[in-house]
């Protein structure tokens, strides 16, 4: 079964992972503040979900800065964007890869319905860091999120834990 071609005919997984690590150039591993800026960009522009960050519910993007906290979820987060998109064309290693996501995530109690709309979060993230995403990038990263969200709710559901 080739998972990335729920939205998209003409987008096969090598597609996809090709448009989505382009895009990522702009928001590279290693440096120790892409990861951060993140979650600068989520809280100011997103600041609806703050409350799922225990203890940072009013924090702004200058606290979000000087978060020893933030550098390292920024890190994470960057990582497994990073690694996922690499994983497009290995189903099987990419699906266990987002329910390994799913598991770390169980005890924030993030509404299921937002698994699919974070990825638009992070084209916004993308193109506030100046990347001009193409048609072809965004339509991968559409693409890539309403896969991811399909394996994230199918993984709540056989665990029986509140899904969308």
């Amino acid at each position: 079964m080739c998972i990335f071609r729920v939205t998209s005919d003409s987008m096969k997984p090598a597609d996809v992972r090709t448009h989505t690590v382009e895009s990522l150039k702009v928001a590279p591993l290693g440096d120790g503040h892409h990861g951060r800026d993140f979650y600068k960009y989520f809280f100011t522009s997103h600041p609806e979900h703050r409350h799922f960050y225990k203890g940072a519910e009013n924090y702004t993007g200058e606290d979000v800065e000087k978060s020893e906290r933030f550098d390292k979820l920024g890190d994470a987060i960057l990582l497994f964007v990073h690694v996922l998109a690499n994983l497009c064309e290995n189903e099987s290693v990419y699906r266990s890869f987002v329910r390994r996501v799913m598991y770390e995530h169980f005890d924030r109690s993030i509404d299921p319905a937002l698994w699919k709309p974070f990825w638009d979060y992070w084209v916004g993230f993308l193109e506030s860091k100046g990347s001009a995403l193409t048609a072809e990038q965004k339509e991968a990263w559409k693409n890539f999120g309403t896969v991811f969200n399909a394996e994230c709710q199918a993984y709540l559901t056989r665990m029986e834990r509140p899904h969308a």
